[in-house]
């Protein structure tokens, strides 16, 4: 069966998931790890290909553009880590759907879905693109998972987004040079090569910016520090997270790549050091924890610590460790962390101080615990014996002679003396040593019976040891490739040397175990070493006072600064470019025709325009100037022969007009600069703004003035109607040949959404009560106003009637012309002027007529009807996208058919996207800046009361509810009012504003 069924199962039980959790609650992790199982089951006929020795491939054109394929490979490595992410994965759900609370638990079941769908998609990845965008999705399943633990899991989520962010940075830059240098982002092609013999330099170099970012997602020191604080995330995340996922994936990505860098000196010195030390390190700090998740976290450090050691030694013996180590402690690891979470269920804490004795009360726990420490430990007959003799036999190996073979052997076996003594700890602190007379609640069986299955299983595995051989020999030979690798695991090999130390281990361990009260105070002496957390959030600290520094060179409240170090850099850039192309310059003539008579009038009329803006201390005339300025635009652009960039530029200047009319409203009516400290102002601002246009206008004539058409202008007028089947070069090189940019804009579109909803909506009106004597009915009072009296352009706008029964009118009769202008501009996109972006502004001035024909400030339409447009938009975007992915095999790949004589064309739906999206934001921005109140677009829905009021055809708008009353609005003036906003509420004795008539 071909690979990519095994992802799109994947990818389909993420879309389930929210389903399953409707319908289950907690008990979706029953469904769920059945579909897993099913996955590991459809991995059944590839294993046994790569058990006969024959790796199984499939791939299908991506990005053809850079020779990009989406390409899956099954060899013995994806083999071992696909099985381990599916199976353990579907023990750690069916432990969940005991463990969690009531409840549908949505986020972490779709989070753990999409991780184990991005884990899977890594080990079976053959091409670096598709490698690097799942290492990514692994880095964010893990801050989503940690994350959602609430305010712990804040600053915690945090450091593990930075450590593994940073390990990405330096896996990209790895990808990055290996593709360069060998020609292809197959992962396969790449180990073929023969650079990797020849350039010893470049080997060294792409080591190790891979070994940094395998450090980062295995834990290995310094970057160790994130994974103690993943304890935030609750015990089956944890369980996964450490015995499955992400550490997992530092170690796939060292074993994966061990094939080009295994004979690279700095690979295996850098790998052998760090991981020893990280072993020793991680194993002294666990013995001096007290809290048993963070206990078994130090311990998940050590443990890979000895993995990473043993896959630098890079001998065949080497690789065979790895891989059993791998296994083995999948299995324990994932248990010991369950078991925790048992404990935690049945005392309600994981400190050892506090809990009591729990051997009599839970011996099956008892007896499990003991069974897993043991595997961690290195006991037998334990999977874990089996696996910690084959490490201590690689360490013998290590390069560099016998006598570094030995000092190896000899850190790892104190490191390995650490480890018997945080096991013992586990097993006596946690079920003998407890005094407290804590209640201990009964516990599930199911729950103990799901925690108990992967460590028991490590014993019968050790007893029949040899049925791992094949699948331990084939990871290891696709980590060493041309090596002839013949595994021997078992519980018994002779009195070999490691047989020996193991037995020093347990002896030493045991030693220490018994005189563990008297080492205690010893142990848990403050030693004034400062821990990781602390130095990372010393750097961070920082890293944001510099940054606060370098900001405050631009922040100020005055904008000139801004623009200064904007036409600053500008200059620096023209200046810069007019020397380096100066020859070029000299050299070539004019283009013909670049400027007519009407270029000079424009001119004239835009300078002045510009000259007004900086004058003026109206806000009002600004407003008025600076849309003179964009008007004047529209008519330059649509005289050069662009009705397209003209006719987009003229909506977008009357809407953004509209929206600064709507800001102005809340703000004074003049600027705050006047008289004779103004003026040097003014001047500066005139003297700016005409110095940058004369300098972007010389840069053109200069730069661009002198450059005949471009190659890529050619092809996309030449060859664009032909390959499009459209003749708008306009709309097909927005929505086809560059749809990818577009959709990204889409993206900033939404993003921008976002920021207005996240802003505005927080800042709302704060009401005081004033004194009982001025408050007898009971009218809320801003406590803070930016305008103190109301201007006369807001009581227009306030007391509109009279000004908008035209409009009203008009809107009657012109909205539906501008509706069908709309489609219109839709439809013919591909062909004339028109398209998705500019319909959609021709629909939001239907959207702006309308809000200007009310008589009050009033959202338009329901409350989340723009967070739909938006993310409506960019989902059919998206999916236009995956649809010529899935058709012509290349992501946003047009597809075109025909009805008839007529043409039509995917692009058409993915303009649709564009124009939901577009019309969303201007509909936000609208209900955000003008209405008085949002309407609830954070979803607080019902908190305002709507009535109809349509009074000769006005459209119904918002009634305040205030302490139980309504305040309305009239046409007349009223004979007091309060200012509430941009709201004028009446208190004449109840008067209600249709018994005032109009």
């Amino acid at each position: 069966m071909d690979l990519i069924w095994i992802i799109v199962l994947l990818g389909a039980t993420v879309a389930v998931t929210p389903l399953l959790t409707r319908a289950l609650g907690r008990r979706a992790g029953w469904p769920l790890a059945v579909l897993y199982l099913l996955a590991a089951g459809l991995l059944i006929p590839g294993a046994r290909e790569v058990l006969a020795g024959n790796d199984v491939t499939w791939s299908t054109p991506w990005i053809d553009a850079v020779g990009v394929d989406f390409a899956l490979k099954l060899d013995g490595i994806g083999l071992v880590f696909a099985m381990i992410a599916l199976i353990i994965g579907a023990v750690v759900f069916l432990y969940s759907a005991d463990y969690l609370g009531e409840g549908r638990q949505t986020s972490f079941y779709l989070v753990m879905a999409a991780f184990t769908f991005a884990m899977v998609g890594l080990v079976l990845a053959d091409d670096m693109v598709l490698l690097f965008v799942c290492w990514e999705l692994t880095s964010l399943a893990s801050f989503l998972l940690i994350a959602r633990s609430g305010r712990a899991g804040e600053t915690a989520s945090m450091r593990t987004l930075l450590i593994t962010f940073v390990g990405g940075l330096s896996l990209l830059a790895g990808l990055g040079v290996i593709a360069w240098r060998t020609g292809t982002t197959s992962i396969s092609e790449a180990f073929a090569s023969d650079v990797w013999a020849k350039e010893p330099g470049f080997a060294t170099l792409a080591a190790i910016l891979v070994l940094i970012a395998a450090f980062t997602k295995s834990a290995q020191f310094p970057f160790h520090v994130w994974l103690p604080d993943a304890m935030a995330a609750i015990t089956p995340v944890s369980a996964y997270l450490h015995a499955a996922a992400v550490v997992k994936a530092g170690i796939f990505l060292m074993l994966r790549f061990s094939p080009a860098f295994h004979d690279v000196l700095a690979w295996q010195i850098t790998l052998i050091v760090a991981g020893l030390f990280t072993a020793g390190l991680g194993g002294l700090i666990a013995i001096r924890q007290h809290d048993l998740k963070k206990l078994m976290a130090y311990s998940t450090v050590s443990q890979l610590g000895f993995i990473t050691a043993a896959i630098g030694v890079g001998t065949t013996g080497a690789m065979v460790a790895a891989v059993i180590h791998t296994i083995a402690h999948a299995l324990f690891k994932s248990g010991l962390f369950m078991m925790v979470g048992v404990v935690d269920h049945a005392t309600g804490t994981r400190d050892l101080n506090r809990l009591p004795q729990l051997y009599k009360a839970m011996p099956v726990s008892f007896v499990v615990t003991i069974l897993g420490c043991a595997s961690m430990a290195g006991i037998p007959p334990m999977l874990g014996f089996i696996s910690k003799e084959e490490i201590l036999h690689a360490f013998g190996e290590a390069p560099g002679g016998e006598i570094a073979g030995y000092l190896t052997l000899a850190v790892g076996a104190l490191a390995a003396v650490a480890t018997f003594v945080y096991c013992g700890r586990i097993v006596l602190g946690g079920f003998v040593d407890g005094t407290s007379s804590r209640e201990i609640k009964p516990v599930s069986v199911p729950m103990i019976g799901w925690a108990a299955l992967p460590i028991v299983v490590g014993l019968p595995l050790a007893f029949m040891a040899s049925v791992l051989n094949t699948p331990v020999q084939r990871a290891a030979e696709a980590a060493f490739p041309g090596a002839t690798i013949e595994p021997d695991l078992g519980l018994w090999h002779g009195f070999t040397l490691e047989l020996w130390v193991t037995l020093a281990i347990i002896a030493v361990g045991t030693t220490l175990l018994v005189k563990r009260r008297a080492l205690m105070g010893p142990i848990h002496m403050e030693t004034g070493v400062p821990d990781g957390a602390t130095v990372l959030a010393a750097m961070t600290r920082s890293l944001v006072r510099v940054g606060d520094r370098v900001a405050g060179w631009t922040r100020a409240d005055h904008p000139t600064r801004h623009v200064a170090v904007m036409a600053g850099s500008l200059l620096a850039v023209l200046l810069v470019g007019v020397v380096a192309v100066r020859s070029e310059i000299a050299a070539n003539p004019l283009v013909p025709n670049l400027s007519r008579p009407i270029d000079a009038l424009l001119l004239v009329l835009l300078t002045t325009a510009v000259i007004g803006v900086c004058t003026t201390r109206s806000r009002l005339a600004a407003t008025l100037c600076l849309g003179a300025v964009g008007i004047l635009a529209t008519a330059q652009l649509i005289g050069l022969g662009a009705p397209d960039v003209g006719l987009t530029q003229l909506l977008v200047e009357a809407l953004t007009v509209i929206v600064i009319m709507l800001v102005l409203q809340k703000l004074p009516l003049r600027f705050g600069h006047a008289g004779a400290e103004g003026r040097p102002i003014l001047t500066g601002k005139i003297l700016l703004a005409l110095g940058s246009g004369l300098a972007v206008g010389l840069g053109a004539w200069a730069l661009t003035g002198r450059r005949p058409r471009a190659e890529v202008a050619d092809f996309y007028l030449t060859q664009g109607p032909e390959i499009t089947g459209g003749d708008n070069i306009v709309n097909t090189i927005l929505v086809e040949f560059r749809a990818l940019d577009t959709l990204g804009e889409l993206g900033v579109l939404g993003f921008a959404g976002v920021a207005i909803i996240a802003v505005l909506s927080s800042v709302r009106n704060r009401y005081i009560d004033p004194p009982a004597e001025d408050n007898k009915h009971h009218v809320p009072v801003p406590e803070l106003s930016l305008r103190p009296a109301p201007s006369p352009a807001q009581r227009a706008i306030e007391s509109a009637w009279p000004n908008v029964v035209p409009l009203q009118l008009m809107v009657r009769f012109l909205n539906p012309i501008l509706a069908v202008i709309s489609a219109l501009l839709l439809w013919r996109g591909h062909n004339e002027p028109g398209g998705g972006f500019i319909a959609a502004l021709v629909g939001s001035a239907i959207v702006g007529l309308i809000y200007l024909s009310t008589s009050r400030d009033r959202q338009i339409g329901p409350p989340r009807m723009p967070l739909w447009l938006i993310g409506g938009g960019i989902g059919v975007a998206i999916a236009t996208g995956l649809w010529g992915l899935l058709a012509k095999g290349a992501f946003l790949e047009p597809i075109h058919w025909y009805i008839g004589e007529v043409h039509f064309s995917s692009a058409l739906i993915f303009d649709l996207g564009v124009y939901a999206a577009v019309l969303g934001l201007i509909i936000v921005a609208f209900n955000l800046l003008g209405a008085s109140d949002s309407g609830g677009l954070d979803g607080a829905e019902g908190t305002r009361e709507r009535v109809d009021e349509s009074v000769e055809g006005e459209l119904p708008g918002p009634m305040d509810t205030v302490r139980g009353e309504h305040v309305g609005e009239a046409d007349d003036p009223p004979m007091t009012d309060t200012r509430v906003g941009a709201r004028t509420t009446h208190l004449s004795e109840g008067v209600r504003p249709k018994e005032q008539g109009r």
